[in-house]
């Protein structure tokens, strides 16, 4: 009997484990891989860099009253539309100054300060196409957009009379609007699998195409109309703006460092 209670507990559980073990014979189900994040949201310091290095030129120089400053900042959202194709769009603002004091001077038994100041500023709104060839890190970026950039020369006169100050402020300001175009090559570095914190570096050149009068023009136009003047020479002025608007506050080359989250 006892032979026989073995056995069918033994020939009960072989049955069982027919009935319900695995079959190994069949593929095991392959996990679904992580979708691809579709989202970008970065911050360019790449004009943060130009700003600092503005701020920095009046130490550079070394001349007595002179002084400078400088700030940027760009900020991109980027669409992933397909695996090798996306469109953003960003903003990005550059501003510098530059001040001299020419000390006071003695006329007339009356003391006499005089400062004078440039201020220019530029803020751009881009639209962004990006190619990756490989779907992955490098891209190709295509650029058009729009471009103002401002300029404000200000001077002021204080004058000491018997202990009593006077002064006197007078300011030409102007700007003008320009058509941006470029392209540039970067890579888009995912820290560890893609989504979360990302780094991108990028260089490319861009190029402004002015509207209407020059930035000379329209400054010149200001102080004629303030002062009654007639300045028609202008080239010097235009000269000194088209450098600083073809390298600097609307074109030129430009170099990205951007960090940002990819979601």
């Amino acid at each position: 009997m006892l032979v026989l209670a073995v056995f069918a507990a033994g020939w009960s559980f072989a049955q069982t484990d027919g009935e319900y073990a695995p079959d190994n014979t069949k593929p095991a189900v392959e996990k679904m891989p992580a979708p691809m994040p579709m989202n970008t949201i970065t911050v360019d310091f790449g004009p943060t860099i130009i700003g600092a290095v503005i701020g920095a030129a009046g130490d550079i120089i070394g001349e007595e009253g002179l002084s400078t400053s400088g700030f940027g900042i760009a900020a991109q959202y980027e669409r992933q539309i397909v695996e090798k194709f996306s469109l953003g769009g960003r903003f990005a603002y550059l501003g510098g100054g530059l001040g001299l004091g020419m000390g006071s001077v003695k006329e007339n038994n009356v003391d006499v300060d005089t400062s004078v100041s440039m201020k220019i500023s530029s803020f751009s709104i881009e639209a962004h196409t990006r190619f990756y060839p490989w779907a992955k890190t490098f891209f190709l970026d295509g650029m058009l957009g729009y471009a103002n950039m401002a300029a404000d020369f200000s001077g002021t006169v204080v004058a000491n009379v018997e202990g009593v100050k006077k002064s006197e402020t007078v300011s030409f300001t102007g700007s003008r609007s320009y058509l941006k175009l470029g392209a540039k090559l970067g890579w888009r570095i995912d820290f560890g699998k893609p989504g979360g914190f990302i780094f991108e570096p990028s260089f490319g050149y861009y190029g402004g195409i002015g509207l209407g009068d020059t930035l000379g023009k329209r400054i010149a136009d200001d102080i004629n109309k303030k002062t009654g003047g007639e300045i028609e020479n202008i080239d010097g002025m235009d000269t000194m703006f088209m450098i600083m608007e073809q390298l600097v506050f609307v074109a030129g080359p430009r170099l990205a460092l951007s960090f940002g989250w990819r979601f």
